[in-house]
């Protein structure tokens, strides 16, 4: 008599199942982002310093001028106000001179030359950037050769663009540390581990305040402001004032 096999039935396992729910239940567990109440955001105001002293403006040190357009891509400068003694030759009160006048760059130069940042000032200036670099408290250095010496830096001079313009002419001046030094030239400290550490330039004290029209476009305002850096004159402020009317439209 012949045997009976089994019959293959329908099941089939579901221990794999439990896996894939617990996948799921982890991956819907990492990306559910959850609300969090955060409170009122605001921010206090700063405490202020009792120290601030208001920066007073030597008339002597400041030069006005107001830029405007005249027809197209050409810009004028209209110099409101010069220094007393200023040797501005065509930049008068009122004459439209155009930016790129050699003799309106010679007389912006040269004010800004009689006007160059003392050297003590600048010195200071880069001691202070370099106990900020150092993380050290104000006043560790006692003077420029000391610091110097115990970290054991190079002081370099890196020639500013004002003596692209004038070349030999460039006014100097002759520091025990960095040697010929002339206005808009940057002094750097560096080691030969981390290289430059800090920098400071020596700017001149020419105030130069630039008053543009409404109608002068971004192009103007931007080689009015080039060729004041290139003159050696990093302090400048913008103003906007109504057109006075002229021009060439």
């Amino acid at each position: 008599m012949r045997s009976k096999r089994p019959r293959a039935t329908g099941e089939f396992t579901d221990s794999s199942m439990s896996d894939i729910a617990f996948l799921l239940l982890i991956f819907f567990l990492v990306t559910t982002t959850f609300d969090v109440q955060k409170g009122i955001s605001y921010q206090l105001p700063k405490k202020p310093d009792e120290q601030t002293e208001e920066v007073v403006i030597d008339e002597t040190n400041r030069l006005v001028m107001t830029i405007k357009q005249w027809g197209i891509g050409s810009y004028v400068a209209l110099v409101d106000q010069a220094p007393p003694d200023g040797p501005l030759h065509r930049a008068l009160a009122g004459e439209d001179v155009i930016l790129d006048d050699p003799e309106l760059q010679e007389g912006i130069m040269t004010l800004a030359a009689q006007r160059a940042e003392a050297i003590e000032a600048t010195s200071d200036r880069l001691l202070n950037n370099l106990e900020v670099a150092k993380g050290v408290p104000s006043g560790t250095y006692s003077s420029m050769s000391s610091a110097v010496q115990a970290e054991n830096l190079s002081a370099i001079v890196h020639p500013g663009l004002i003596r692209e313009v004038m070349g030999g002419s460039v006014p100097t001046v002759i520091d025990p540390i960095f040697g010929e030094v002339a206005f808009g030239d940057t002094l750097v400290l560096a080691d030969a581990r981390q290289g430059n550490i800090a920098s400071a330039v020596r700017e001149s004290e020419l105030v130069v305040i630039l008053k543009f029209f409404p109608d002068c476009d971004y192009d103007g305002m931007i080689s009015a402001l080039d060729i004041l850096r290139r003159n050696g004159v990093s302090r400048t402020g913008i103003t906007i004032q109504e057109r006075l009317g002229g021009g060439v439209q």
